[in-house]
């Protein structure tokens, strides 16, 4: 039921819209003539742009200037800057002379060749390119929507809907748009206010994007570990999707707690920057920018990641940036060294930040940065692992030493580059060792959620050696990959259901009474203007309520809404009576969330209103008697909502637009 109504998948059907959209605009005006594929838009802009996105918001929160007219305003100026480039603005008649000249030429003269209709339209004018660039644009939607739906199949067993920290944070979201960043603590909340920025976008309710943020960083994800090993390794496409498949499906030896899937992860959210500048560093060729460029796209990526998780800015970063300068090439190393600069200048300028910010709320510097490496919300009961977590580890230890030395040959023998590979080898290591490293400011939890991302790059890896390996004797079949590829899809798709099954079934259906709440919650929004309307609900779902309507407690709707409403439809035709006397004014709509008898008894915060349920509907029986019209809003087998109609066609979207 909830699949088939919520926004959840609304939002992400836009989302995708969105996407498809700029991409389409970059191929047609911008990389006219770059055959850039939607693999490389969504990676290289992700890097480029999405950092400097997180950056305008921050500093708008600051500025008490957020909201989305001023976030597209100040990011456009900043896009279009970028994109004609700073040498072309000191003499800008000169360039868009040129560029206007030039494109009404070509206009002129495709209309004399009279071309087709669709032409004008269409991207890729070289079949062989087109062909490329379609399989991977399906390669990407498929693995995006796979990642997608296998994550939010887990909404069946997530515990974190509604519980206190899924309450704590969503009141962290709205706070965004009463311009607080640094809100009750001091905390890294840039993956909150990308929450925010979401729910704008896609218009879809704050809480919904709470809900949709960790099912969107592991797509996200899931999608750039696919590009990483494209990029990296000569297997462009079957080695990258068994990394990323393993990623979205496999649940039996990743050390994923399943039960918080849809709880917000900005340790994944602050990788999703940090991997594509790792592939960067390692080899600066594949940005194609400049070194100022180059500079400062590094410089944006380190401070949105020290904005968004400290503990990937600081344990996971720096070891890369050092075992990277040790196996590059050395024409890279200049490069290199730029990215290390722009490190240095990110830690001073994320020095100040926080710094100011614990002055201005009277905290200490040292005790923030401790409480943002330790995450006391970091979860590892991990019961679904059909091996121990210690046992798969040492399996992956072991495929890398096997992989090791297959690449050492392929280098020795047949003098091939394989530095990323390596790089990526001795890091994963790296990480494995500090496991074992019992330091107060190592949270060796946040390690190993870490890893669950670098596992399946060391997968994908060495499924890339181990492809190379097969394709000296099956060279010839190299054509039929893209059948391999649909092949693999199946059979991964098909394990990741018959094998999993069984494990995955004994765990544990969480209580349904939140999701039902939500889900009801998001059938109002999308059904009621904001402010017109009232809901009767636990005061622990206050905070949904703000900045979007009003809120009343079962206490207050029980005792003194009977008696508000008669002398409110007593003076109703007395147009100065509510002015003088606010207190007795109601809404045009009231919504009474109202939770059956057969609602599970568990520990949330809202199963316990099963005992306010003969009073509400006493209330609601009276005020149905008195001649107030009350209709079933919503229905299902935990929970019912009336809504109380006060002034009727004045407070659901359909009756005011028609």
């Amino acid at each position: 039921m909830m699949f088939l109504t919520s926004s959840i998948l609304l939002g992400f059907i836009r989302l995708c819209f969105i996407l498809l959209f700029l991409f389409y605009l970059n191929r047609k005006f911008v990389n006219v003539s770059k055959h850039v594929h939607f693999l490389d838009f969504i990676v290289m802009n992700w890097f480029r742009y999405a950092a400097v996105l997180v950056i305008v918001i921050f500093a708008l929160v600051e500025l008490d200037a957020y909201n989305l007219f001023n976030c597209f305003f100040v990011f456009g100026i900043l896009i279009g800057i970028d994109i004609i480039g700073i040498k072309n603005l000191k003499n800008p008649k000169h360039y868009f002379r040129t560029h206007v000249r030039a494109a009404l030429l070509n206009f002129l003269r495709n209309i004399e060749n009279k071309k087709s209709f669709w032409f004008w339209f269409s991207l890729d004018r070289n079949k062989l390119k087109k062909d490329q660039n379609n399989f991977i644009l399906l390669l990407t939607i498929l693995i995006g929507c796979i990642t997608f739906l296998s994550r939010y199949y887990f909404i069946i067993y997530d515990n974190y809907s509604l519980s206190d920290a899924w309450i704590y944070d969503l009141n962290k979201v709205i706070q965004f748009d009463n311009q607080y960043w640094f809100t009750f603590e001091l905390a890294t909340d840039a993956e909150l206010a990308v929450v925010n920025f979401y729910g704008k976008i896609t218009d879809v309710s704050p809480e919904i994007a709470l809900q949709v943020i960790a099912i969107l960083e592991s797509t996200l994800l899931a999608v750039i570990i696919f590009w990483i090993i494209n990029k990296l390794t000569p297997s462009k496409f079957i080695a990258p999707t068994i990394a990323a498949l393993f990623f979205s499906l496999v649940y039996v030896l990743t050390p994923l707690n399943v039960y918080f899937l849809l709880k917000g992860n900005p340790t994944f959210l602050a990788l999703t920057f940090a991997l594509p500048a790792f592939a960067f560093y390692i080899k600066p060729t594949i940005s194609k920018l400049h070194q100022t460029s180059y500079f400062f796209g590094f410089l944006f990526i380190y401070i949105t990641i020290g904005l968004t998780d400290l503990f990937t800015y600081c344990i996971l970063v720096p070891p890369f940036l050092i075992i990277g300068l040790l196996f590059t090439k050395m024409k890279f190393k200049k490069h290199n060294l730029l990215a290390i600069l722009s490190f240095i200048v990110s830690l001073v300028i994320l020095y100040a930040i926080y710094n100011y910010a614990c002055y201005f709320q009277r905290a200490d510097l040292l005790e923030y940065l401790q409480n943002n490496l330790l995450s006391v919300s970091s979860y590892t009961y991990v019961p679904q692992l059909i091996l121990p977590y210690s046992e798969i580890i040492r399996y992956a230890q072991i495929s890398t030493a096997i992989g090791l030395i297959l690449v050492l040959l392929l280098v020795i023998f047949k003098k091939e580059n394989w530095r990323a590979t390596i790089i990526f080898f001795t890091y994963f290591n790296f990480l494995i060792l500090l496991t074992f490293i019992r330091i107060e400011w190592l949270d060796i939890d946040m390690l190993n959620n870490s890893i669950s991302v670098f596992l399946p790059i060391i997968i994908g890896l060495n499924a890339a050696i181990v492809m190379r390996i097969l394709n000296f004797g099956l060279y010839k079949f190299k054509k039929y990959s893209p059948i391999t590829v649909m092949i693999l899809f199946g059979m991964m798709i098909y394990a990741a259901f018959f094998y999993q099954e069984k494990n995955i079934k004994a765990l544990t259906v969480s209580d349904q009474t939140p999701k039902q709440i939500l889900n009801a919650y998001d059938k109002i929004s999308q059904t009621f203007f904001k402010h017109s309307y009232c809901v009767v609900n636990d005061p622990a779902a206050q905070v949904i309520s703000n900045n979007s309507h009003f809120f009343m407690n079962y206490d207050f709707f029980i005792n003194e809404y009977p008696r508000i409403d008669s002398i409110n439809t007593k003076h109703l035709k007395e147009p100065n009576f509510l002015v003088k006397n606010p207190q007795y004014s109601i809404s045009k709509s009231v919504l009474v969330f109202v939770l059956n008898d057969n609602t599970p008894d568990e520990n949330n915060n809202f199963a316990e209103n099963k005992q306010y349920q003969e009073k509400l509907v006493a209330n609601i029986k009276m005020l149905r008697n008195r001649g107030r019209k009350v209709n079933l809003f919503y229905d299902s087998s935990i929970l019912k909502v009336y809504e109380i109609v006060n002034q009727p066609k004045e407070s659901k979207i359909s009756d005011l637009l028609f």
